[in-house]
């Protein structure tokens, strides 16, 4: 039997799934049934979007504006500019869930190197990381955001970036911390005596172990993108008002909250609400098999 066989499964921590088995949802649940019910519908409209609507999400059409929930060929209504909500909804969908998925898939990447840089580094360079994440989680992060989209202009890549750079200090410091607490387990010194290099127990030992917690967290980063998006859309500083985006049907629906078009503002609020619920609640149930979480 080979070396690289007798560390993976000699050594193996007892009762423990590493690696991406590691990640565990529990489907028996209702209310995380009802989660990923409501996601796959979300994204499913959003891809979909163009045989769901034959309108054009940018066109006016001056002859039916402001028109309620419910009118002839438009069952969400119209803006003041009689551009569809329905279609405009579908196209904006599109927009906030890119931007949550990329933004999270570039902050746990990015995350996950760093932290696990710290982990093998040297102990100064490692210091000097954990520093520079603690000072960034000590800032206003929406602060340094708006900052960051103000010099710049509004644009899709730089929401992405600005939500990534700012928001990978959560991930970097656990990845940091499950390495460095498994690095002196006796099956990961086993791993060393029977002649892995030190980026083989890396990858094959010590980052699937820091998976579950990981995968937590990047569910919540979904959430958090979305949000964020819709907060800086909202004030202007994320993506541009041509491209609809559920933030920007809000800035465009603020003015009417007084004016008894309730549901410009209600729709698009609705869906931000709705999807952040969704997401925590299934990163919620990412767990590791050790943990008994009940819903």
């Amino acid at each position: 039997m080979s070396s690289e066989s007798i560390s993976s499964q000699s050594f193996e921590a007892p009762g423990r799934v590493r690696g991406l088995l590691a990640v565990r949802l529990r489907p028996r649940r209702p209310a995380l049934l009802a989660a990923v019910a409501v996601l796959a519908v979300m994204v499913l409209a959003a891809v979909l979007a163009p045989l769901l609507t034959p309108l054009d999400p940018v066109a006016t059409d001056t002859s039916a504006t402001s028109l309620p929930p419910g009118s002839p060929g438009h069952p969400l209504g119209t803006d003041l500019l009689g551009r569809d909500l329905w279609t405009r909804m579908l196209y904006g969908a599109r927009t906030s869930l890119l931007v949550g998925l990329t933004a999270a898939a570039i902050t746990v990447g990015l995350g996950m190197l760093i932290g696990g840089l710290a982990a093998v580094a040297p102990r100064r360079l490692d210091g000097v990381i954990a520093r520079i994440a603690d000072i960034m989680l000590a800032l206003p992060l929406l602060v340094v955001v708006l900052a960051f989209a103000a010099v710049a202009g509004p644009s899709l890549g730089l929401v992405i970036a600005g939500i990534a750079v700012t928001s990978w200090m959560p991930v970097a410091l656990i990845v940091r911390a499950e390495l460095r607490s498994r690095r002196e387990r006796l099956y990961i010194r086993a791993a060393y005596a029977l002649g892995l290099s030190r980026w083989q127990v890396m990858w094959r030992h010590l980052l699937p172990g820091a998976l579950p917690p990981v995968a937590s967290i990047a569910a919540f980063e979904v959430g958090h993108a979305i949000l964020t998006e819709s907060t800086l859309s909202f004030l202007g500083l994320g993506v541009p008002p041509n491209r609809p985006s559920w933030g920007n049907l809000l800035t465009e629906a603020q003015s009417h909250l007084l004016t008894g078009e309730w549901y410009t503002v209600a729709i698009p609020a609705a869906a931000v609400v709705v999807t952040i619920i969704a997401v925590n609640v299934v990163a919620g149930a990412l767990s590791g098999p050790s943990e008994d979480r009940a819903w």
